[in-house]
């Protein structure tokens, strides 16, 4: 598997990976916020990654690669800041990849809310999106015991699953 990524998960069968950066002027990365989104994708973990032989030899060509092409990739209308996987859900939370003519920089801020979304482990299929009123830290997101714990930003603690 090969990632250039802001986060990973590893799970037992697969890796998921978020890119924020995913487009490219030759070397460099573009950042175009409310566009596309953030790169979310699995990656099978035996997909062990490859250096083309035709791009020996030059200088700074594209390096190495996947054998095989993910096995899974969605553009995600988040900027991701936290992710785990729970059982076959992968969870991600961050502010809405917006911007706002008006105030470029609510999102960044955290001034535009939170996202969480639920996605398929297995298809990377939307299950579910809630609503928060500020963005988790950065890697403030854990799963136990049939629960969700985050931290945000604002200095309170979500916990969210089933009652016992």
């Amino acid at each position: 598997m090969l990632f250039r990524s802001h986060l990973l998960v590893v799970g037992p069968r697969r890796t998921f990976a978020v890119q924020g950066y995913p487009s490219r002027n030759l070397q460099s990365p573009q950042f175009k916020p409310g566009e596309k989104g953030y790169l979310l994708l699995a990656d099978d973990n035996n997909n062990e990654p490859v250096l083309a032989d035709y791009t020996r030899g030059i200088p700074k060509g594209i390096g190495f690669t996947r054998k095989e092409p993910p096995a899974w990739f969605k553009w995600a209308p988040v900027r991701i800041r936290a992710m785990v996987l729970a059982g076959e859900h992968l969870f991600v939370a961050g502010p809405p990849d917006v911007m706002d003519p008006a105030d470029p920089m609510a999102a960044f801020d955290g001034r535009s809310g939170a996202v969480l979304r639920a996605y398929s482990s297995s298809d990377g299929s939307t299950l579910d999106e809630q609503k928060l009123d500020a963005p988790p830290v950065f890697d403030g997101l854990i799963a136990a015991e049939g629960r969700l714990y985050m931290s945000l930003v604002d200095g309170t603690i979500l916990c969210m699953g089933r009652d016992r």
